[in-house]
């Protein structure tokens, strides 16, 4: 009995050590203490009452590219220091049938996803402070570039210039 025990109790321990290393490695990057461990519609009123914009990314468990992005892309110096400067974050699983609220109904977050028009993972929604849609970023970015995108949205330059116009002033 002793011989079977002891690998079902050294599978378990994998496993267990497996779990909190895969969930350990999807929150490895701290973006706002105030973030962390928040619901979508708590995040929506922290943004509104610091007058935050909020980062929403959308990822699918399956998708390498959102890993690569999870792994590479957010925890970079630089993207941090942007998105604790101007936003909130909230990751959101695009395929998830769990239910949330936003704009004053409830959606799971596929449907959202789809109501963003979001067709491929990983993308990146902006918001405003008042929870309004910036703009979509489709697809994976680079830390550098994505610091740049950042620092364009948060500091509202959207509204004076182009994306192009921001790179072509913006020290490399």
């Amino acid at each position: 009995m002793k011989n079977k025990l002891i690998p079902v109790l050294a599978i378990s321990l994998i496993l267990i050590v497996s779990y909190y290393l895969l969930n350990a490695n999807g929150s490895s990057y701290n973006i706002n203490d105030d973030s962390k461990g928040k619901s979508f519609e708590e995040i929506l009123k922290l943004a509104q009452k610091d007058k935050k914009k909020v980062v929403i990314q959308v990822y699918a468990d399956w998708c390498s590219w959102c890993k690569k992005m999870e792994k590479e892309t957010f925890p970079d110096a630089f993207v941090q220091k942007e998105l604790k400067r101007n936003y909130y974050m909230y990751r959101l699983n695009g395929e998830s049938n769990e239910t949330i609220e936003y704009d004053g109904r409830k959606w799971t977050k596929a449907e959202l996803t789809k109501a963003f028009g979001i067709r491929g993972f990983p993308s990146t929604i902006f918001l405003n402070f008042n929870s309004k849609p910036i703009t979509v970023l489709p697809g994976y970015v680079d830390a550098k570039t994505f610091a740049k995108i950042l620092q364009f949205i948060g500091d509202d330059l959207y509204t004076k210039m182009t994306f192009d116009e921001f790179m072509k002033g913006s020290k490399n």
